[in-house]
């Protein structure tokens, strides 16, 4: 999974890059553009080697068992 992620965002890194060469873009938004790939191929990896440690119930548990702590004891 990692490889072929990492092959991927490479591919659309590139098609990126010349896309905007070819449209004569400034630099910065060249930069901009492959840096936003970037991060997301880097979030990507992170949410890949964690899937088995953290779940989305945890996120939620996180953010609404305070709201629901206060609904049960009442304002």
């Amino acid at each position: 999974m990692t490889v072929m992620a990492v092959i991927l965002y490479g591919l659309i890194a590139c098609y990126e890059w010349r896309y905007l060469r070819s449209k004569r873009r400034k630099q910065r938004t060249i930069l901009i553009v492959l840096g936003y790939t970037a991060f997301c191929l880097l979030c990507l990896e992170v949410l890949y080697f964690i899937r088995e440690q953290w779940t989305i119930t945890d996120g939620i548990d996180a953010v609404f068992s305070p709201v629901q702590q206060w609904i049960k004891i009442g304002p």
